[in-house]
């Protein structure tokens, strides 16, 4: 999972994210959910993408970490709820195969 830092000021400053604005158009993707999270100011709504490896571009800020780890990579709630979504999918599509 290609994992990336947030910018050390503001909003989940410095942590660990998933990739974001920087893939590829959202065109390209395939919407597999989209997930509503509640910060104590504002709520944020987010569409889950598969992006094909061909489709998208690693940042130079970019660290590909373990699937079988991602627990310990220190994730936002917000982030884990959008990873969820993206290995059920895979897991979903696995057993269809």
């Amino acid at each position: 999972v290609l994992l990336v830092r947030r910018p050390a000021k503001g909003l989940l400053g410095g942590m660990r994210a998933l990739p974001g604005d920087f893939s590829a158009p959202a065109s390209e993707g395939a919407l597999i959910g989209r997930i509503t999270h509640v910060f104590t100011h504002f709520r944020l709504t987010l569409d889950v993408r598969a992006v094909p490896e061909s489709g998208c571009t690693s940042p130079p800020d970019g660290e590909w970490w373990p699937i079988d780890r991602l627990d310990e990579a220190g994730l936002p709630s917000v982030f884990i709820k959008a990873a969820r979504i993206a290995l059920e999918e895979r897991d979903h599509a696995r057993c269809a195969a």
